[in-house]
């Protein structure tokens, strides 16, 4: 009979906020066995110096290529694909990360911010109002928008990217047979564009990924069709997702909105705590000991998977004084919500330039918004990345 374990990943409290087990395994059993979707056992890291060990030490694999290896969920699953990033252990991945370098960089993500603050401002003046969908209307058409300039194809068809997207999360609810062909599809749209751009100038991610070389060395065709899918799909699907906690979070209460409204000097820190506070889903890619590892909770013995939580740290005492409560002014360690290690998130400047560009364009052209709903009935998806199905908001 199999061990009574409990799920990962851990269901959502009232208003998407992390329910009990992580204050429990914080404080009783910090590195406590968990059932993945999969049916697999692996450790759960929960405490920030932990999964920061995690994430950090290369004696933890992300190749789960071999036989009998765990996996997250069933189904189609992004975090074995051996050809994607995010699955690669060092040497290879050092060389498809150098080959990436130059596409996101602080001063590219500079470069591009006055076109999002434009399209964040175009976008917020076109609404018709007085009441508004921001999930519908904002958060997800903004990131795709944003996703579609930056990686230089814009105009792409962003209602299909958005289907692709859905079909393909581990808990879409869609057989394998269904995700493939969904992934076919997603594949031959990504090869159209690539062929479209490679001989167009132009400064977008995609070129930039067309043309990187190191040494001689350069990106294969399947190589650039993969990480293509990967970057849409983390650059809108996560973006938009914490954009739409985050509304909900700084109006409910709304003294948050206000104190920004007052001080927008305090945005960019607001959105680090955003980012803290408001992770859309949880647990970085499984993980396999190489060896017997040293934590500072315990023993990770070689063989075992284990699953670096991002929630859990970000809400460790430890760490974060009242770790609950948002405070816009929070002045203490920076959270793991992008990860940590070779493997910390290509995007995260891209992610948190764009929600500081779209909470600044709110906060100066609709100073008095506010929930049109109440925030205790505000219905939740029950995909992998978790956000309000819907969230009303006044304009005026």
């Amino acid at each position: 009979m199999a061990e009574e374990l409990d799920s990962f990943p851990f269901p959502l409290g009232p208003r998407g906020r992390p329910v009990d087990d992580y204050e429990r395994r914080l404080r009783e059993c910090p590195l406590g066995n968990v059932r993945l979707q999969s049916g697999d056992v692996a450790r759960l890291a929960v405490r920030y110096d932990d999964v920061v060990k995690v994430l950090s030490d290369q004696r933890f694999s992300r190749n789960l290529t071999y036989e009998g290896a765990p996996r997250q969920a069933d189904g189609l699953d992004f975090t074995v694909d051996p050809d994607i990033i995010m699955n690669m252990d060092p040497p290879r991945h050092t060389r498809l990360r150098r080959l990436l370098a130059g596409t996101l960089t602080p001063r590219k993500v500079e470069e591009w911010r006055p076109r999002v603050r434009t399209m964040a401002n175009k976008m917020i003046d076109g609404l018709a109002g007085p009441v508004v969908d921001v999930v519908s209307t904002i958060a997800f058409p903004f990131a795709v928008e944003v996703i579609s300039e930056v990686m230089g194809v814009p105009g792409i068809d962003a209602e299909r990217i958005r289907h692709w997207s859905d079909l393909l999360l581990p808990s879409g609810g869609l057989g394998i047979e269904e995700q493939t062909a969904a992934l076919m599809e997603f594949a031959a749209y990504c090869v159209e564009l690539i062929e479209q751009v490679r001989h167009l100038p132009g400064d977008g991610v995609l070129q930039t990924m067309i043309q990187a070389r190191y040494e001689g060395d350069r990106l294969t065709d399947d190589e650039l069709v993969r990480n293509t899918i990967g970057m849409f799909l983390a650059g809108h699907e996560t973006t938009g997702s914490v954009l739409s906690r985050a509304f909900l979070r700084l109006l409910a209460p709304r003294e948050h909105y206000d104190r920004l409204v007052a001080e927008p000097g305090l945005i960019p820190g607001a959105v680090e705590e955003l980012l803290r506070v408001e992770v859309p889903g949880d647990g970085a890619p499984l993980r396999v000991a190489l060896e017997d590892v040293e934590l500072a909770s315990g023993t990770i013995r070689k063989g075992e998977a284990v699953v670096a939580s991002f929630v859990g740290p970000n809400y460790d005492p430890s760490i974060y004084d009242a770790p609950r409560e948002l405070r816009l002014d929070r002045d203490e360690k920076a959270h793991l919500t992008f990860g940590r290690g070779v493997h910390f998130c290509l995007g995260a400047n891209l992610a948190r330039m764009e929600m500081q560009e779209l909470i600044a364009a709110f906060v100066d052209r609709h100073p008095r918004l506010s929930l049109a709903e109440d925030p205790d009935e505000v219905e939740w998806t029950d995909s992998a990345f978790k956000r309000p199905s819907r969230l009303l908001l006044n304009l005026r």
